[in-house]
């Protein structure tokens, strides 16, 4: 008898480097390579067991300025989140609630104030036959975080897991070593202006920057 499955983004990424731990009758951990697999062997029969994966590295990973817009937009409710998973990326303080507080701990972290979550790990896992019972609110009931197995009787090939990375709300964290590097630098430029002026060592200046176009900037 056997457990086995897949971890992979919400897009169906494959995760590397998480920490699968098998718990309950026998103990054992593996860690996934860029496909995203784990498994377990030769386990005995009708014994219960529990698999729970782990990640807590990197916590910069995929989060950007613009999840701070994304996280901005949907406490105001300018735009709400459109999936489960990237509403729990979004608690960032794992409250069970996304309120401004995650807004300022998201912040600290791309300021450097912090290295990293507070209240939180980098990943978090949600298997992937897990049904919400309102997926426009995951929190409004406990949606579990392991794959519990009683009485294994069977070879289970499909103990699959959704990784929803910390804070990565348009989904852009790099999910394994084959993944492209993530390009953080924007397409356009904001002109900053100034009025041509003379000064003279020792004075002190106040000295007025303009720009256009700061409508079409969601965050910089």
């Amino acid at each position: 008898f056997a457990i086995a499955g897949n971890i992979a983004s919400e897009e169906n990424e494959d995760v590397e480097e998480a920490m699968i731990y098998l718990e309950g009758h026998s103990s054992s951990e593996m860690m996934t390579a860029t496909d995203g697999m784990y498994g377990f062997a030769n386990l005995e029969e009708n014994r219960n067991y529990t698999i729970r994966p782990e990640k807590d590295i990197e916590p910069l990973n995929g989060v950007s300025t613009y999840d701070l817009v994304l996280l901005s937009r949907h406490i105001l409710g300018v735009q709400s989140l459109d999936s489960p998973y990237k509403m729990i990326a979004a608690d960032i303080n794992q409250s069970g609630t996304i309120t401004t507080f995650d807004l300022v701990e998201l912040r600290k972290l791309i300021l450097f104030i912090t290295t990293d979550f507070a209240d939180n790990t980098s990943w978090r896992f949600v298997p992937a036959a897990h049904q919400f019972d309102n997926p426009a609110n995951p929190f409004a009931s406990s949606f579990p975080e392991v794959y519990t197995v009683n009485g294994l009787d069977r070879m289970i090939a499909d103990a699959n897991f959704v990784a929803i990375k910390t804070g990565d709300l348009n989904g852009s964290a790099r999910m394994n070593s084959l993944a492209a590097t993530e390009d953080r630098n924007a397409t356009e430029t904001l002109t900053l202006e100034a009025a041509d002026q003379q000064l003279l060592a020792g004075n002190e200046y106040t000295v007025a920057l303009k720009a256009k176009d700061f409508n079409s900037i969601k965050g910089y």
